[in-house]
């Protein structure tokens, strides 16, 4: 098995010298290539061959030009410094829109992070680990995509980044891209490493633990590690651009920034009707209780002028927890059979962390009675179906909403592959299961029925004692009427801690999946051989929604449940399958002839057969052409296609507070007339008397449903570009590819912003309906739910540049250096919502419904090595965009401009350096990422859910440094 071993670093290490060709970031380091000795000398050895990600031919290395690869190699791996894969993935210039991170809190707290390529969401970039797909993908409230964080860096020998659409070679999902995650083989020594680092705000603290253990036999190789990852939580109270929810609105003077918050704060806002007398008293139609005061008495109130900042209590940084086992092994049965198997075990322990929960009594469908002892207004309030005033207040005195969720995720791969008697060809043989279980736990809330009990009618007794109901007769047994309208008092704290409940929700995914590949030479021909690659896959995939009895729901709005409306689910399943086969063929054309060095031809087809919706073919073709050795021409075809996740699918129904600019403010009768589609948006507000105004929140209910009738996304994509090894300078590339995506039956989870838009402009009812309002009551015209379901929406169509310089220079009086500069420039990113509508225009914007799509992205990367020490300096910068109609309120209607919010550019600077001892197999680092303490732009709240700002993409931590470890033995 040794010579295996050398023949598998030679590999790698032509990867790295070769990498220019595949557009690479990083290569194995000088100092690494000493030490290994006679390694150094591999690339002018005969190349084994191998599988390359991007295709399923058994190649040499040198032939794997036709795609656009960027290979992350391990040396750039470690001298990175970050310690989860999410980290590393999200600084790359093709990574872009609205990544799933641990920073994403509202909306989050699974600590999962997923891979986002060409900002086509992270459900269109198929995830392989050792070229296998990981098929499990988190329960409800997830991104839905694959948690790349489940695999430790520590194992990780490279990552391919195939940056086109593989949907002939791959199948479903593999549209943005694909991303491999190669782990490492031939490990001779036992590794022990560690890691510590922390903000120099001193927070965010952050460590983590591997051991490593491998070897090897002229029959047996195997690896086993395992890892630990600790991340603590990051309050956004402690940073200047997240401590306050900040909003942004227009008015006739000009813009201006409200410290706005919640309109549900803690001392209570009670709305009086117009008409009362008491809203002539106090000059006000929403008044909260005078701190000091029991608010049993109406002059314990006065005028609201305030708001409730929330931002104090959410995280800027979930806390994350996380233990990983892998193992990996081959087996030689002997010279024509060998048996492998590898394991994946990530356990996670993350959540969220949110301000205590709001109470809105309409929307809680809560009555305060006008009959309660505490009532001093002589109103009822609340009720959902009720024309009532309306009450807000916030359990602050309960403490803060927040989760503990447990991710247990296997991936397991285990197979057969061999030589078969004829000619060259092998075979193999591959079983897959992968499993996820995620079980969450949320705390924070308060057990409705009850509260209901103790805040409806109440009576005296003789006794003088005061009881729940309208008389003795209809007395409620164990009840005692509350203060609602003091949540401090301690007889009322004490009443709501009784009431205090959490619930649960449990969800599982399975995928299982069987393989049988077929790889080798067809017939010799003139200019090389004629290779083919053909097999059979069968997946079988299953999702199990289950949700507490607390908070189930009835369809289709899922707003009444035991507890707060926000927490109102229920249960979900479903399944199903697929059947595929699949043929590549590498056809060799011409080579060594004048003006012609090499031309190759790579064609595959797909034939895939799903139980959801039949079956769908598709047609992939490469073309490599050298003109000359050192230039590459090279362009790529394919039709690609996504099937419906089963998040997408299945999912139970998830609540959430989505912030929604609402254009209804100020209708009429009049401009409802004038703009029928105004009148579809405003149902029920434009018919308000005087004018539906603004209530007092930028914050809606939203309703997130999956969807078992979606269709598979079909489209295509195209890629040409070049690769030039520059004459005259050794080891000096520079690759450029033009990529365009045109994807139909766009799968998606609506927004309310974009929604409301397309129901104005198109009068669509696939948009309008989704709008649901109080129609009667103190409520009229005010949105009660608003329906977020994933459905097939139109069309995108994307385009755009990526670029890459790449220059080594070795062994000079101050030691060795790799430079690396690498770029994406988007050109276009067009969602056309109905056939027939007009385009909308992400690119150079950040957009709710899509998310941050800078037109410009880059990474430079210098690497360092001499006499043991090793440096790695690099810059990532991410361009200005626009917002478009920022402000909360819809100012063409008052005639007020709006102009695009613009957001600057920004740079960050990391920095590591390491010192390698050889005597004793130890390796020291120091580093730290973001030197310049840049701080994310501020966005507002009005635009974005978390921290004011986009945590998708902005650094929210700071400046941070960190020191690590390895020895080897």
């Amino acid at each position: 098995m040794s010579s295996n071993l050398s023949v598998r670093q030679a590999v790698g290490l032509a990867v790295g010298a070769a990498g220019a060709a595949a557009g690479s970031v990083g290569y194995i380091s000088a100092a690494q290539a000493a030490d290994q000795g006679p390694v150094a000398a591999a690339p002018d050895a005969t190349l084994s061959e191998v599988v390359v990600t991007g295709s399923r031919i058994r190649t040499t290395v040198d032939e794997a030009t036709a795609a656009p690869i960027t290979v992350i190699d391990s040396a750039t791996i470690t001298a990175t410094g970050f310690q989860t894969a999410g980290d590393l993935m999200q600084q790359l210039p093709g990574v872009s829109g609205a990544p799933t991170t641990p920073a994403v809190n509202n909306g989050g707290g699974f600590g999962e992070s997923n891979v986002e390529l060409r900002g086509l969401d992270a459900k269109r970039t198929l995830v392989l680990l050792d070229g296998r797909r990981i098929g499990v993908f988190g329960g409800p409230g997830t991104s839905g995509a694959v948690d790349i964080n489940q695999i430790p860096l520590n194992i990780i020998d490279h990552v391919d980044v195939l940056k086109e659409g593989a949907g002939a070679v791959y199948g479903s999902d593999a549209i943005a891209g694909v991303v491999n995650f190669v782990t490492r083989k031939g490990v001779q020594d036992l590794e022990l490493t560690g890691e510590y680092g922390r903000t120099t705000k001193n927070d965010g603290e952050h460590q983590s633990f591997g051991l490593m253990w491998g070897g090897s036999t002229d029959k047996l190789d195997f690896v086993i590690s395992g890892n630990y990852n600790k991340q603590k939580a990051v309050y956004a109270g402690s940073r200047n651009f997240s401590k306050d929810s900040l909003y942004l609105y227009s008015g006739s003077s000009g813009r201006f920034v409200s410290h706005a918050g919640s309109s549900r704060v803690p001392y209570g806002r009670a709305s009086i009707p117009s008409t009362s007398p008491l809203s002539a008293a106090y000059g006000c139609a929403n008044v909260t209780r005078t701190p000091g005061t029991d608010g049993t008495s109406t002059a314990d109130y006065t005028c609201l002028h305030g708001s409730y900042n929330y931002q104090p209590f959410n995280l800027l940084m979930t806390p994350q927890e996380r233990g990983a086992i892998f193992t990996s092994t081959t087996y030689h049965i002997n010279d024509d059979v060998e048996i492998y198997a590898s394991f994946l075990n990530n356990k996670t322990h993350s959540g969220f962390e949110i301000a205590p929960l709001p109470f809105d009594a309409t929307a809680d469908d809560v009555v305060i009675s006008a009959a309660n002892q505490y009532n001093p207004f002589g109103l009822d309030f609340g009720g959902l179906d009720l024309p009532n005033s309306n009450y807000r207040t916030r359990f602050v005195t309960l403490g803060d909403r927040f989760s503990k969720t447990n991710t247990d995720t296997k991936v397991v791969n285990f197979g057969l592959k061999g030589k078969l008697p004829v000619s060259d060809w092998q075979w193999d043989l591959n079983l897959s299961y992968n499993r996820e279980d995620q079980k969450a736990q949320t705390f924070g809330y308060v057990y409705f029925p009850g509260l209901q009990n103790e805040v409806g009618p109440s009576f005296q007794n003789p006794d003088g004692s005061w009881g729940c109901g309208t008389d003795a007769a209809h007395a409620i047994a164990g009840c005692t009427p509350i203060n609602f309208f003091d949540l401090n008092s301690p007889a009322t704290i004490a009443a709501l801690k009784d009431l205090n409940t959490s619930y649960n929700t449990d969800s599982s995914s399975i995928y299982k999946a069987a393989a049988l590949d077929f790889n080798g030479t067809v017939m010799t021909l003139p200019a090389g051989d004629l290779r083919a690659a053909v097999g059979f896959q069968y997946q079988d995939q299953k999702a199990d929604y289950n949700t507490d009895y607390l908070i189930h729901a009835a369809a289709p709005l899922y707003i009444k449940c035991l507890i707060s409306q926000e927490a109102c689910s229920g249960d979900s399943a479903g399944g199903y399958s697929s059947k595929e086969l699949y043929a590549e063929a590498l056809v060799p054309i011409l080579k060594d002839l004048p003006g012609v060095n090499l031309l190759n031809l790579d064609v595959g087809v797909r034939y895939s057969d799903y139980s959801l919706f039949g079956s769908t073919t598709k047609f992939q073709g490469k073309l490599e052409y050298k003109p000359v050795k050192d230039v590459l021409l090279r362009g790529t075809f394919a039709q690609v296609f996504r099937a419906p996740t089963l998040i997408d699918l299945y999912a139970a129904p998830l609540n959430t507070s989505a912030t929604f600019s609402d254009p209804c403010y100020g209708s009429t009768p009049a401009a409802a007339a004038a703009n029928p589609n105004l009148a579809k948006a405003c149902n029920g507000a434009y018919q308000v008397v005087g004018g539906y105004s603004y209530p007092g929140t930028a914050q809606i209910t939203g309703v997130i449903t999956s969807n078992p009738n979606l269709k598979p996304e079909t489209g295509h994509v195209w890629t040409t570009g070049f690769v030039v090894q520059v004459p005259f300078v050794p080891n000096l590339s520079v690759t450029a590819d033009y990529w365009n995506y045109d994807i139909k039956n766009i799968i998606t989870q609506l927004d309310p912003n974009y929604s409301i838009q397309q129901c104005l402009t198109s009068g669509a009812a696939q948009f309008c309906d989704l709008v649901h309002r109080y129609l009667t009551g103190n409520n009229q015209g005010q949105i009660e739910v608003f329906a977020l379901p994933n459905v097939n929406l139109g069309e995108l169509k994307t385009n755009g540049v990526d670029a890459d310089i790449n220059y080594k220079l070795s062994n000079t009086p101050v030691g060795s250096f790799k430079f690396d500069l690498s770029g994406t420039f988007i050109n276009k990113y067009e969602s056309i919502s109905l056939p027939g509508s007009a385009p909308l225009e992400i690119a150079g914007t950040y957009d709710r419904q899509f998310g941050n799509y800078a037109k410009f992205r880059g990474l430079g990367q210098v690497q360092w090595s001499m006499l043991g020490f090793e440096g790695l300096f690099s810059v990532q910068y991410i361009n200005h965009m626009v917002i478009k109609t920022p402000a909360t309120q819809n100012e063409a209607i008052f005639g007020q401009p709006n102009p695009d919010l613009e957001i600057p550019s920004i740079i960050y600077f990391n920095m590591t350096l390491g010192y390698n001892v050889a005597a004793t197999k130890t390796k020291v680092q120091l580093g730290m990422q973001n030197i310049g303490d840049k701080q994310p732009p501020i966005m507002y709240q009005n635009n974005v859910t978390n921290a004011n700002t986009d945590v998708s993409t902005y650094d929210t931590l700071g400046r941070r440094w960190f020191v690590s470890f390895l020895q080897k033995f």
